[in-house]
Parts: structure tokens; C-alpha cells; sequence
């Protein structure tokens, strides 16, 4: 079976697995009488798990190949999905499967990124890697609709969710295992050091992405009940993020691949920091609300997909895992931080603070490629 096919099948799923355990299982939290505080916290734990992961990813990767550390990952996700539904409310033991659910997400998407980035054809890679971001962001966006299977039993979307995965697997052992070519010389911090110096640009656009994709999901809920926005709305708002960056993620990654990631990165930049400044003015009217986040999603929902492809644009091959290491590391950095971020903006400066702020990010983006000029390693 062609392996790209099965790659971004396993990319749709672990996206999926993620759009749904995030808000199923703070749901259920709150019907535990959870505090909203502590709830928080514990949904923190899925990101820790997938940014610890990222350190210890690499040397397996190349001892052992892609096949072996995805299905590694695919066993803990599995499990630890399952071990939900058998085990039932317990909070501790909730956090520790959250942080392992983390971990396993982590290890499928390194593995996945990298290979895919590894084995793109270079005039292609462009558009592979804005494929991955598409089945990815497909996934996270269809997977809260599993909560609606808790009609038929608190067990029941846990169960069908490590199906999918399991039949994933199936589709996984129909392709043969490969493996990166193994850097030569030097130590890991001092590589990494170097790549850092190499594509520090590149990796800013997954770290951006991260960041805004949390920030928006933590701190706009807070921002639209201050408006008086009913819930309804915001689960319709929300979304539009999400499906704006559907639409042109492969045309803009096709177009990267013709002139190049950097000026399609830099012109997305612009229009994405236009739209979130003009998102204050709006004011409480859901549906120019719900067109801004479209059109945000449509011009930056593509920067994680973009960067990767960047990232294996500027290295050699004997460097694309450690720079799909730090790419990782960025992306989960800046979902770590931008719901923080975001809350401390708007509690200092008002609530429109916090598109400004990351309109202002976009704009710092776009301005430092400018600056930027690449170097042989």
C-alpha cells in the first residue's frame, strides 16, 4: 500500500484522537464537579507528555526506523485510550493516561512529519507536508463530534476511538520499515545549536501556530463570554478556525513550492495580523466574528505544514530529524504557553489584547524574514 497514504490516514486519526480527548474529557471532569482550575491543569498533562517525548524521539527514530517508533506510539495511545473506558473516573489515574495519550501523540506525529518531509520529492514537498497539516487539522475538527457518542455509554467513545487506531495499525504493517540517515559528528546540544542558527526562521512558524491554535481554543471562550456571546455560538465560532484552514493549505503549499516558503509565509503573516487586529472591532456580531476566523484559518492555518516543509527545505537529510525535533519542540512550546499568554494579556490590557497580541506576532514574523539568510550547514 503507498506509504504516503497510510501515513496521512494515521495523521487524520491521531488528529481526530486529539479534537476529542482535549474536550471529552474535561467534560466529563466537569460532570465529576472537577473545579474549572484544576480541570485546566489536568488537561495540561497531555501537552507536557507530548513536549517531554520530544527529547528522547530522535536517537530511536534512527536506530530502530519510522515503522517501529510509530507503532510504539500507537500501543501507548491504544492503551492508554482503552485503559479510560475500563478503568472509569479516577483523577490521578486520568492524568497519568492523559500525560501517556500526550507522549504517544507526540512520537506518532514526529515519526509521521519526519518520514513524510524525509521521502518528499523536493519539488513536492511543499505540498505533502500542507497535506499533513490538512489531515491533521480535519482530524482535530471531526473528533469533538465524538462526544455525541456518550449518549450510548461513558465507555463508548473511548472504545471507538482505539478502534480506529487499531485498524490504523493494520494499515501501518502493509508498509515496509525505512530509516533516516544518521547524523555524523559533534554532540546533540551542539547540532542542535547549529540547525537552531540554520532555519531559527523556519521553526518560528510552527511555534506561532501552536500558540495561536491554544490561545484561541483557552482564551477566546473567556474574551466572547465578556461580550455576552452565547455558548452556542462560540462552539460555532471556534470551528471556523479550524475549517478556514482547509481550504488552502494544499494551494498554499503548492505555491511554496513553486516560489518558495518564505514569501508565502511572510504574505500570510501580513493578512493573518490584518485580520486578528480587526477582530476587536467587531464587537459581539457572531458572523463577522466566525468570517475573521475563518479567514485567520485560511491564511495561517497552513504555518505549521509550512514550516516543516521549510525546515526540510534548508537541510540535508542528515539533519531533518533533529530539525523535525525542534520543530516539535516549538509547536508544543507555544501550545503550552499561548493560553497563559493570552489570559495574562487580556487580564493586564483588556480583552482585544489578546488579538492584538497575536496580530503583533504575525508582524514581528513577517518583518524578521527580512532579515534572514541561510547558511550552509
Amino acid at each position: 500500500m503507498n506509504r504516503f497514504f497510510v501515513l496521512l490516514i494515521l495523521v487524520l486519526v491521531a488528529g481526530a484522537s486529539q479534537g476529542l480527548i482535549l474536550p471529552l474529557l474535561s467534560l466529563l471532569l466537569e460532570k465529576q464537579g472537577v473545579a474549572a482550575s484544576v480541570n485546566s491543569l489536568s488537561a495540561a498533562a497531555l501537552y507536557v507528555g507530548a513536549l517531554l517525548a520530544v527529547f528522547f524521539v530522535e536517537k530511536p527514530l534512527v536506530r530502530y526506523g519510522y515503522k517501529a517508533l510509530l507503532v510504539v506510539g500507537l500501543v501507548m495511545v491504544v492503551s492508554s485510550t482503552v485503559l479510560f473506558a475500563i478503568i472509569g473516573y479516577s483523577f490521578v489515574i486520568w492524568l497519568i493516561l492523559r500525560f501517556l495519550v500526550g507522549v504517544g501523540d507526540s512520537i506518532l506525529h514526529y515519526a509521521t512529519q519526519t518520514w513524510i518531509a524525509d521521502r518528499s520529492p523536493e519539488n513536492k514537498r511543499g505540498r505533502y507536508m500542507s497535506l499533513y497539516g490538512l489531515m491533521y487539522s480535519l482530524g482535530f475538527s471531526i473528533g469533538p463530534l465524538g462526544i455525541n457518542l456518550l449518549a450510548y455509554g461513558t465507555w463508548v467513545p473511548f472504545i471507538v476511538m482505539g478502534s480506529m487506531f487499531g485498524m490504523t495499525g493494520l494499515l501501518l504493517y502493509t508498509i515496509r520499515n525505512e530509516r533516516p540517515p544518521a547524523r555524523k559528528g559533534g554532540s546533540s546540544s551542539k547540532t542542535y545549536g547549529r540547525v537552531y542558527v540554520l532555519v531559527w526562521l523556519p521553526l518560528l512558524a510552527p511555534f506561532l501556530y501552536g500558540l495561536m491554535e491554544a490561545a484561541l481554543n483557552v482564551s477566546f471562550p473567556i474574551y466572547a463570554t465578556e461580550l455576552h456571546i452565547s455558548d452556542g455560538w462560540i462552539s460555532l465560532i471556534l470551528p471556523s478556525f479550524v475549517l478556514g484552514s482547509l481550504l488552502l493549505q494544499v494551494p498554499l503549499g503548492m505555491l511554496s513550492d513553486r516560489f518558495g516558503p518564505r514569501p508565502i509565509l511572510r504574505i500570510c503573516a501580513v493578512i493573518g495580523g490584518l485580520v486578528f487586529f480587526i477582530v476587536p472591532f467587531v464587537g459581539d456580531h457572531v458572523y463577522g466574528l466566525i468570517i475573521l476566523f475563518a479567514l485567520a484559518g485560511i491564511f495561517v492555518g497552513s504555518f505549521f505544514g509550512l514550516g516543516l516543509a521549510y525546515v526540510a527545505m534548508l537541510l540535508p537529510r542528515t539533519l531533518l530529524a533533529s530539525g523535525n525535533v525542534l520543530a516539535s519542540l516549538h509547536f508544543d512550546s507555544g501550545s503550552l504557553i499561548g493560553p497563559g499568554l493570552g489570559g495574562l494579556a487580556m487580564e493586564a490590557f483588556g480583552r482585544a489584547s489578546l488579538f492584538y497580541m497575536l496580530g503583533s506576532f504575525l508582524f514581528l514574523f513577517a518583518l524578521a524574514g527580512v532579515f534572514f539568510r541561510h547558511r550552509a550547514f
